[in-house]
């Protein structure tokens, strides 16, 4: 008689179905928008003025797709290798800063994100990793805060390290949901918010961009108060204090 333990297995298979739905899931919709608008293009009936106008709908489905494609491609990426190919002295003051400036679009009023950069410190890490990570935290505060609500990007000394933190004072979020928050394509329903766009595999890069840079997201949320999102990293000396190191 063989025995054999088949319980890793059976999660994994588990695993591979959720994801196969959770992806055709996420890619009917606009792909049920896109057939719609051919369909009425391509009636002999419609106006030329109705062909033009639907032509120019397109962009928004189309857009979520690639995003998603995008994501899934990245992800894939980040979850086949959890070392850094190369690394270099991250100034996050200035990269957090950028990531502000490239979220702007998708603020809901002018100002609603506010940067504290209280440390100088660097570290060491892929930039263009590090920045997704920025993104990724500030896109998700801004898509669940409500129309009115102010979001703070803070880089921070904390003991012997330095922390990255996006805090928000939206809905929050239960406590029963935190640990599933990484999960691919997990999502709340929460009042209130403006949960729009987004793939559902943001906070998955995140989590897995982290591990590679030694580091882990942590949450703290509370109903009705809001939520912070944060991680936090070794620093290294940036060029200023290696020059004044060695000239010492």
């Amino acid at each position: 008689m063989l025995v054999r333990d088949i319980t890793s297995s059976n999660r994994l298979l588990t695993m591979r179905q959720q994801f196969v739905a959770n992806v055709s899931h996420e890619l009917r919709t606009p792909l049920t928008v896109v057939n719609g608008y051919l369909e009425t293009i391509s009636d002999e009936t419609a106006s030329d003025e109705l062909r033009l106008k639907l032509i120019g709908k397109f962009a928004s489905p189309l857009s979520r797709m690639q995003a998603l494609v995008e994501d899934l491609l990245l992800l894939t990426q980040l979850e086949a290798s959890t070392a850094l190919a190369e690394s270099r002295e991250v100034d996050m003051s200035t990269l957090i800063t950028n990531a502000v400036e490239d979220v702007q679009s998708l603020q809901s009023y002018p100002g609603q994100i506010t940067v504290r950069c209280e440390s100088e410190q660097y570290v060491l890490g892929t930039e263009k990793e590090l920045h997704s990570v920025c993104i990724n935290l500030l896109s998700n505060a801004i898509r669940y805060s409500g129309t009115e609500g102010a979001i703070e990007v803070a880089w921070s000394d904390h003991r012997d390290r330095v922390r990255l933190s996006v805090t928000d004072n939206g809905s929050g979020i239960p406590n029963e949901y935190l640990d599933r928050l990484t999960e691919r394509f997990f999502r709340i329903d929460v009042s209130g918010s403006q949960a729009r766009g987004g793939t559902g595999l943001g906070l998955a890069i995140v989590k897995h961009i982290l591990k590679r840079h030694d580091s882990e997201l942590c949450i703290e949320s509370e109903l009705n108060r809001g939520s912070t999102f944060y991680c936090e990293f070794k620093p290294v000396l940036n060029p200023a204090e290696i020059e004044a190191t060695s000239a010492g």
